[in-house]
Parts: structure tokens; sequence; C-alpha cells
């Protein structure tokens, strides 16, 4: 079993939903208005600059997990807005 988590800009939001539910993903949490924060980059008067992103989290199995990757993969660092897309995926123990 995989955790897929996939953050994005807004405007992605709908095609990472989209992809989830077509590669069978049984359920998942969708967090809108996130904020992150970019340490090492320059920061501005003592402060690191954030960004804000839409949070998805969800239990997969491997098989599931590898097309929601095929299916977002080509929007992985492409769109105009920041934090655009990045996929985690980690191995997960157990869900309950």
């Amino acid at each position: 079993m995989k955790q897929v988590t996939v953050l994005c800009s807004s405007d992605l939001a709908g095609v990472v939903q989209d992809a989830l539910v077509r590669a069978g993903v049984e359920g998942f949490l969708h967090v809108p208005g996130a904020v992150g924060v970019k340490p090492g980059a320059a920061a501005e008067h003592g402060g690191y600059p954030r960004f804000e992103a839409e949070m998805f989290v969800a239990p997969a199995p491997q098989e599931v997990a590898e097309s929601v990757v095929a299916a977002l993969r080509s929007f992985a660092g492409r769109c105009e807005v920041e934090p655009c897309l990045r996929i985690l995926v980690s191995s997960l123990e157990a869900v309950y």
C-alpha cells in the first residue's frame, strides 16, 4: 500500500481530483488553502517566502498510485503558478 500526496496550485486542483477518481482511488483528503514555506529561498525581512497550495492525500495500492503518477507527471513543474504540482509517493504500513 502507498500514500499518494499531491501538492498543487489551485488551478490544477480539478485535474488532480479527476486523476485520483479515474485511477480508482477509493477516497482522499483534499485540503484547499494549505500554506507552505520555502526554506532556503531568499528570505524577505527575515521570514521565509510562503505559498498557497492545495493538498490531496490518498491511500492506494501500488498499481493505483502508479496510475495517478502517470496521469499527473506531465503537469509537474510546468505551470504558471507556484507551487505548480508535486507528487510524493511513500510506503504506507496500515490504514485503519
